[in-house]
């Protein structure tokens, strides 16, 4: 087995745990996991982990649905639009140069960290 393999491996088992445990869907790991180790470029890494999420998220949402954490209404309320405007954002992210984009992530992922770590009093 090779080492990109084997990084490859790693990379999807932080990614699987952390979004069964946190619900993080994963992509806070696999796209730098990608990026960073890797070397796959930002476009790239953004749509291999999109394509690994409906996975991860079937079966995790599943999981969830059996231990009642599931609001269907609320799900069928904010599916619909999340399914269209991720269309317009994948778009959109093709037409941003990688630099901007890996930029627009990170500051992303860091905005959203600070925030919960100062909610969680």
């Amino acid at each position: 087995m090779s080492l990109t393999v084997i990084l490859a491996l790693l990379i999807g088992l932080i990614a699987g745990i952390l979004a069964g445990v946190l619900g993080v869907g994963g992509s806070i790991v696999t796209i730098p996991g990608m990026v960073l180790v890797l070397g796959v470029n930002q476009h790239m890494a953004q749509g291999i982990a999109l394509s690994v999420i409906v996975f991860t998220a079937l079966i995790g949402g599943m999981a969830h649905q059996r231990q009642k954490n599931v609001a269907t209404n609320l799900t069928l309320q904010i599916a619909p639009s999340a399914i269209i405007f991720s269309l317009l954002g994948a778009w959109i992210a093709g037409l941003v140069p990688e630099r901007y984009l890996t930029l627009a992530f990170g500051t992303l992922l860091l905005i959203i960290g600070f925030r919960m770590i100062l909610q969680a009093e």
